[in-house]
């Protein structure tokens, strides 16, 4: 089963937030920041594993460039060691951001798709929202008649090409409009 676009999107914009306390320490040249670097490349691995994205191996090779970096000259060994872990911060940032930048376009992509689905629902004038009614139940039913209806099956075809079930029916429900119902 695919993974959540949603969840990829959540988990990165939460990772790419951690950034500014390690530049803030680095900024300080506090003796914490490459452990707190090391311990964000692991995170940021860990996720991305999990997620089964396979950009998780740039993070460990940055882990390992981090761990095994050796000062040139030995009178500016930490001063060398801030430079090396903020470039390679940098780095670590551009490279989540691309993961970053890939999903959020799909999710991007199929919202847009999502959005003129839901301007032909709403021309239909097929569906009537009840607030006794169980929402959920409600955007189900939405989607399933999508999915069923011949001129709007290629629609639904489209936009499950980019993102999952699940994530279709959360941007769905984020995004409908009843009162256009």
């Amino acid at each position: 089963m695919r993974k959540s676009t949603t969840k990829i999107v959540g988990d990165i914009e939460a990772q790419l937030a951690k950034i500014s306390t390690i530049v803030n320490l680095l900024e300080k040249k506090s003796s914490t920041s490459s452990k707190k670097l090391k311990d964000w490349l692991t995170e940021t691995e860990d996720m991305l594993q999990q997620l089964s994205i396979p950009e998780a191996s740039m993070f460990a090779v940055k882990r390992g460039e981090l761990t095994t970096f050796l000062p040139k000259d030995s009178s500016n060994k930490r001063k060398e060691l801030y430079f090396f872990s903020a470039n390679l911060l940098t780095n670590a940032q551009s490279d989540l951001w691309d993961v970053y930048k890939k999903h959020t376009e799909k999710l991007e992509n199929a919202t847009q798709l999502i959005h003129q689905l839901l301007q032909i629902i709403y021309q239909t004038k097929q569906f009537k929202y009840d607030t006794n009614e169980d929402f959920t139940l409600f955007i189900h039913q939405i989607w399933d008649f999508c999915a069923a209806h011949d001129q709007l099956k290629a629609l639904t075809v489209q936009i499950l090409s980019l993102i999952n079930k699940t994530d279709v029916l959360l941007v769905l429900a984020k995004e409908i409009e009843i009162e256009n119902l």
